[in-house]
């Protein structure tokens, strides 16, 4: 510990924050920093100290016999703190109350007057959404997290519960009118989609049947063949498997045959073909897994994949290769 003409203490915090070095914090007010070079007096703690050192702040003096390179030091720590903050806090960026320790600092006794920068800073928290703007949640995965992870309910989700009872009939009224299978509640998808249109709010333009079948799909087929791109980039450097899934239509009594790819990447699918006619044809069934480590490239092929039928036993045992 360093003193200085008796004004106090100058110590460097163990935090690594640069404005501790050039100031003087009085013993009996860990608030009061008295600044080394003009031997001016601060009451509003470390980080109005910074602003006094690197000046150009508002209801704040600059020091005028401050060396360059220390108004430097101190900017280039503020702005990186500042940042750090922005990339960890981005829904409350406009609460500059500086670091953790600064922001003790700004902790004031019952019946004192809060600092005039605390007040600022106060004045600038965002409205908040009134008792109506619990309709479409901004964050209901979070909420959603919550419940399954087992923790209690807090007062505004016990309030939003008749709220989620009106949307939960609403969806499934559309779900009614348009004879969608109840399992595709099941989907990943369908969670997702939902997530994104709260987080949209209200207002929300529902997309038009064009936009459905032209644009829209155009995109997702778009994906798709990138998708199967890059799994077959994944089929050429790891090898790959084809899986031969058949199965029965009892609906329209069809026999139809599903093929796969499988890699370390996962599973694609390639196409269903109709082998009602030649369901028992061993040499068919051979021809069509052979045109198919034909399509894929019999060097990435590291198996063939069937059940246990006898057509696919027999098949199983021709060379394809």
């Amino acid at each position: 510990m360093e003193t200085d003409g008796g004004l106090g203490s100058s110590v460097e915090s163990n935090t690594g924050d640069p404005g501790r070095k050039y100031s003087m914090v009085d013993p009996n007010n860990k608030n009061r920093f008295t600044c080394k070079f003009c031997k001016k007096p601060s009451t509003g703690g470390v980080y109005r100290f910074k602003q006094h050192i690197v000046g150009g702040f508002r209801n704040v003096t600059a020091c005028t016999a401050c060396p360059a390179h220390v108004r430097q030091e101190i900017s280039d720590y503020m702005f990186k703190k500042q940042k750090a903050k922005e990339a960890t806090q981005p829904l409350v960026e406009d609460f500059d109350f500086g670091d953790e320790e600064e922001e003790e600092e700004y902790v004031v006794t019952k019946g004192k007057r809060i600092n005039d920068s605390v007040q600022a800073n106060v004045s600038k928290k965002p409205r908040e959404k009134g008792f109506i703007g619990g309709y479409f949640a901004p964050k209901p995965e979070d909420m959603l997290k919550g419940r399954k992870g087992g923790t209690q309910q807090t007062i505004n989700e016990i309030c939003k519960k008749d709220l989620r009872g009106k949307v939960c009939r609403e969806i499934g009224r559309w779900f009614y009118d348009a004879g969608i299978p109840f399992h595709a509640a099941t989907y990943d998808s369908f969670k997702i989609m939902l997530e994104a249109v709260a987080q949209f709010g209200p207002g929300f333009q529902a997309p038009s049947m064009h936009e459905l079948r032209v644009p829209l799909l155009r995109k997702e087929v778009e994906e798709t063949k990138m998708e199967i791109e890059n799994h077959k980039k994944e089929w050429a450097s790891k090898g790959c498997s084809i899986l031969s899934d058949g199965w029965r239509d009892s609906t329209v009594q069809k026999d139809i045959i599903n093929f796969l790819v499988n890699s370390p990447k996962g599973s694609v699918f390639m196409k269903s073909i109709d082998v009602s006619t030649v369901t028992k044809d061993a040499h068919t069934l051979c021809d069509m897994l052979e045109n198919l480590v034909d399509e894929i490239g019999e060097e990435n092929v590291v198996q063939v994949v069937t059940d246990n039928a006898s057509n696919y036993v027999k098949a199983g045992k021709f060379d394809m290769f």
